[in-house]
Parts: C-alpha cells; structure tokens; sequence
C-alpha cells in the first residue's frame, strides 16, 4: 500500500514522520543534526525528505540515537519500507518509472570493417 501523497509506503512515511518529529523537539536544524551524528549533512535532508528513497538502516539507527527515539521500532519502520520499496516514483522529465523508461540505441561504430 502506498501513501496517496507521494507514492511512498506508510512505513516509510511514518518513519520520516517521527524522524521529522523528533528533530523538531530537540530544536536543531539539519546541519546540527548531521554534525552530532556524524552523517552528512545531505544524508540528513534526504532521510526525511519525502522524496527522496528510504534511509539506510545506519543512518536512521544514527538518527533515531541522536535525536533519542526508539531505534528498534525506527529500525522496523526502515525494514518494511525497505520490503515495499517505492514502485509509484516517476522520474522528472517522463513521468515515468525508470525502469519502463525507453533507452537509446547505442551509437554507430566508427571505422571500417576488420573483417
């Protein structure tokens, strides 16, 4: 099942929705969030984007120790995401799923024969 907004799993959009929460109650930005874990600071962003993939196992453990929410319950959250990945994510320019995205023919050899 997927989340209606943006095509995510419910876990993955509860898993964002806690991260988010916690980040919130501790009063940091995202910078130094990425500065007391030790992750960078895109990772951070990305991890509770809701366009962006779900997190790794690493990074929300790292997350879930610093922002001092339940690591075991995030971890499970990132494991169903993960089990479900994101199949209603479309690619920018074709409004495709990648993987049904055409691809180019390769282009012509130069040269001549070498037969």
């Amino acid at each position: 099942m997927h989340d209606e907004q943006n095509g995510h799993s419910p876990a993955l959009t509860e898993l964002r929705k806690k991260l988010a929460g916690g980040l919130a109650r501790t009063g940091m930005n995202k910078t130094q969030l990425a500065d007391r874990t030790g992750l960078g600071r895109t990772t951070v962003s990305q991890a509770i984007s809701p366009k962006a993939p779900a997190p790794t196992e690493q990074t929300v453990a790292a997350l879930a120790r610093t922002l001092k929410l339940s690591v075991e319950e995030l971890l499970e959250l990132q494991r169903t995401a993960a089990e479900n990945p994101d199949t209603a994510k479309t690619d920018r320019a074709g409004g495709s799923p990648p993987s049904s995205r055409p691809t180019a023919p390769p282009p012509p050899r130069s040269g001549g024969s070498t037969m």
